[in-house]
């Protein structure tokens, strides 16, 4: 197979981590390929040519995008300028919906073959997304086992490819949380506003159950771009930062995904969710779903608390933490619901199948 520039669009974290996975995947069975686009460090790491960093999309929800959206546009067109200047043959855009989908339409118009990895939640909410998808796409590589019926529905070529959470891990292999629970996880989210939002809260919290169980240790990982400054200005002294997930057993968790990690390492949580006043007033009204936790959304049913919007208060966070910490029927019985839920995900390796898939288009193209 002959040399192949590939354009990857990633805006998070996860999303970072995951494409970078793809990456190195495709790598192995064409060393040639040479990566483009706009990323974070992991794909800088697997050898992408980051052209704009993912730190400059970091927004989220109806209102964030406004105060920014002369940024965004300039980086949007600057991901269009390297479409026309470097002529890549495949556009494998990850996750950010908003953003992606027009890339995608511009990409596919171009003559590019497009490969969407990390699907829009249109089964959640803006169904027609799906539609578009179906137009603008050559392959809609899917984390979900759900989602495949839903897209295929919709005229899309979608494929289950497996979760990229489970790539490089046998759950059952990893540590379980010990009962009783005494390293207790805090993670509020990657983004600034998230912090300055959902960690005064959860801190509150720890302060109310630290007072009842003062031999507990907290933990919360720091993603990687945020300040630490950012993160010691919201936090207790006692708070150990962390620069990666680490071995808890019991988690206050921003809901994300970071509570389908949790869920898939066994560890019981509490989901947190808060947001805008107009952006949660909207949501109200467009979403089609009755939770926010991606462990309930696969589950099908409520399995781990979720403490949304006016009902995420410090009172009612530390309340229901202390449930899990007093309660070992209660602890158990999650754990049990998180060994059935993994049983719906398979055994597929994401990263693999996606590159795999990515590659039959390249030949094609």
């Amino acid at each position: 197979m002959s040399a192949h520039t590939i354009l990857m669009v990633a805006g998070e974290a996860s999303a970072d981590r995951h494409a970078a996975a793809v990456i190195r995947a495709i790598r192995q069975r064409i060393p040639s390929a040479a990566f483009v686009g706009m990323g974070g460090p992991e794909m800088e790491k697997a050898g992408m040519e980051c052209i704009h960093g993912m730190d400059e999309l970091s927004v989220m929800g109806f209102t964030d995008v406004l105060p920014r959206i002369f940024h965004i546009l300039k980086v949007y067109a600057g991901i269009k300028r390297l479409m026309l200047t470097r002529r890549p043959s495949l556009f494998i855009p990850v996750d950010l919906p908003d953003f992606n989908m027009r890339l995608a339409r511009h990409a596919k118009a171009s003559g590019m073959k497009v490969l969407y990895y990390i699907a829009p939640q249109a089964w959640a909410w803006r169904r027609y997304r799906a539609r578009t998808l179906a137009k603008v796409t050559d392959g809609l590589a899917v984390i979900f086992p759900f989602e495949e019926r839903f897209f295929a529905s919709h005229g899309v070529r979608a494929r289950y490819v497996g979760h990229p959470l489970l790539d490089d891990k046998d759950p059952e292999t990893v540590r379980r949380a010990d009962w009783p629970p005494r390293r207790i996880g805090m993670l509020p989210g990657s983004r600034r506003h998230e912090i300055t939002s959902i960690l005064p809260v959860m801190m509150e919290a720890k302060r109310r159950i630290a007072r009842r169980r003062p031999d507990l240790t907290w933990h919360l990982p720091v993603a990687r771009g945020l300040d630490p400054d950012l993160i010691r200005r919201h936090t207790d002294p006692d708070i150990r930062l962390e620069d990666s997930m680490p071995e808890i057993d019991l988690a206050m968790v921003k809901s994300g995904t970071s509570s389908l990690e949790l869920a898939l390492r066994g560890v019981p949580e509490v989901i947190c969710y808060r947001t805008s006043t107009v952006n949660y007033l909207l949501a109200r009204i467009f979403v089609k779903i009755h939770h926010v936790g991606m462990p309930n959304i696969v589950a099908g049913k409520s399995i781990v608390p979720e403490l949304i919007q006016h009902d995420l208060t410090a009172e009612d966070l530390a309340r229901t933490m202390l449930l899990y910490l007093e309660d070992r029927t209660l602890f158990e019985a999650t754990r049990q619901a998180y060994t059935e839920m993994r049983h719906l995900f398979g055994v597929k390796k994401a990263s693999a199948e996606t590159a795999r898939w990515a590659c039959d288009l390249l030949e094609a193209a």
